[in-house]
């Protein structure tokens, strides 16, 4: 009678214990020197882990010695011949591999529903089809070998799920991701920092140009000025042009104890930031997050703002993608927020925004990167996502009265081109360009078609 059940542990015995096993192996092998089936260290790292690790004996024996001891472990409480608190040690770690593969496998799910946008990286596809299945698949198997022990199935049955859940709790409130304080940017050596102090914020911004009317460039989404770069030596030739990071971007720091990361906090920091500098009319610009913020200032502050560049810009009610959405429950948009912070997850995000891209450098990435790592910029992500409520947006877009230059990338994979359409109809003084292919990051993607637009639109 008893047959059966012990051949299926057995047979779930032998298959789990495999798994770290051959992982074990393969860390040995890679102590030699040896990365296949990648060309290279760094390769090799970039598709295990998608992140840059030193393949080196130091790292990899440790991590090749707890993989195969963990193999043993699992095997001898298979096969449950063991005295008894051999059989429970060995149980133990049997759990915890059930546990860990179970986490990986829910944190690949996470990737890849869009943390990981799906550009084509290694990693990506290696995460998608063959980790995530087999650490759901491997970890079930481990899970159902523990549970099926009595002494220890009410146990697990229990103890998984909080542990499961404690992990997330832990990821999002009690691991923060390390801030890249080293990082110096060589677009900043060139194009000197500023910064303006006001009651909402200390302010970090660019100026060049020292002729014409003023323009100011709100800093993309997530990004900092380094993302207007072309268009600041474009514009700057018949224009003063200002490159303004708001709250949650670049360098600005938050000084309002009672800041709100919604449309009035936005579009109070750019009046602030413009009464600060004494500027009362300008030409306003802004690109995804930013577009939706300007054109929100314009519409509170018409008297402010004589013409509106909005390239690829929020502002209609329309769902943001999934990733983006995920955002705005508690505890998953922390979690999201740190496990994207990495540099890997970053350069395979910032190449998703990019048809050519080739033009999305390791400079470009390391820009987009660290100055993101700022815990204040990384909470700002989750907080702005939950707080932005386009409704009074969309619906004042008729009697928006500015001329308003409005671009979009054919290829925009954030927020679809089509709205482009619904934007010249809404706006009363619009003109729409859609540029064949130019990705959502446009001031980076099609610098120069973006450059040649403004300048005809702000001459």
């Amino acid at each position: 009678m008893d047959d059966d059940p012990r051949r299926g542990r057995a047979v779930a015995g032998r298959a789990v214990a495999a798994l770290p096993a051959l992982d074990g192996v393969l860390h040995l092998y890679w102590t030699t020197g040896l990365t296949w089936p990648a060309p290279d260290d760094r390769s090799l790292s970039l598709a295990v882990l998608g992140g840059e690790v030193p393949f080196t004996p130091r790292v990899l024996l440790p991590l090749a010695a707890l993989l195969l001891g963990t193999s043993a472990a699992v095997a001898v409480f298979a096969r449950g011949s063991s005295g008894r608190r051999t059989h429970r040690l060995c149980g133990l770690v049997a759990f915890g591999l059930a546990v860990g593969l179970l986490v990986r496998g829910l944190a690949g799910v996470v990737w890849a529903c869009g943390v990981l946008d799906g550009s084509g990286s290694t990693f990506y596809w290696l995460n998608l089809l063959l980790y995530t299945p087999v650490c759901l698949a491997f970890g079930t198997a481990a899970a159902w070998l523990v549970g099926v022990h009595r002494h220890l199935g009410r146990a697990v049955a229990l103890a998984l799920p909080l542990v499961l859940v404690a992990a997330a709790m832990v990821g999002a409130y009690g691991w923060r991701p390390g801030e890249q304080r080293g990082y110096r940017s060589p677009f900043l050596a060139s194009v000197p920092s500023r910064y303006l102090d006001t009651p909402v914020a200390r302010f970090h911004y660019v100026r060049q140009g020292t002729g014409g009317s003023p323009v100011v460039l709100l800093s993309p989404g997530a990004a900092w000025v380094f993302a207007w770069r072309a268009q600041l030596t474009a514009l700057s030739r018949t224009h003063t042009v200002y490159v303004l990071d708001l709250p949650g971007q670049g360098y600005t720091t938050v000084r309002d104890p009672h800041f709100t990361w919604d449309l009035e906090g936005m579009t109070a920091a750019v009046d602030s930031f413009l009464t600060g500098l004494r500027l009362p009319s300008v030409a306003l610009a802004g690109n995804s997050w930013s577009g939706g913020w300007a054109l929100a200032y314009a519409q509170r502050h018409p008297d402010r703002v004589g013409r509106l560049v909005l390239l690829a810009p929020s502002g209609l009610h329309e769902r943001d993608p999934m990733a983006w959405e995920a955002m705005k429950m508690p505890a998953v948009g922390e979690l999201l927020t740190n496990l994207a912070a990495g540099r890997g997850t970053v350069a395979s995000s910032v190449r998703g925004l990019f048809v050519h891209k080739e033009r999305a450098t390791g400079a470009v990435i390391d820009a987009m990167w660290a100055p993101g790592t700022r815990g204040a910029n990384l909470r700002s992500n989750y907080r702005l996502e939950r707080g932005l409520d386009w409704r009074g947006t969309e619906r004042a877009l008729p009697s928006t009265r500015q001329p308003a230059l409005v671009v979009w990338g054919r290829q925009d994979t954030v927020l679809p081109v089509r709205q482009a359409r619904r934007f010249g109809a809404l706006l009363p003084h619009a003109d729409v360009r859609v540029l064949e292919g130019c990705g959502h990051a446009l001031t980076l993607d099609c610098p120069d078609e973006v450059s040649g637009l403004m300048e005809t639109f702000l001459r």
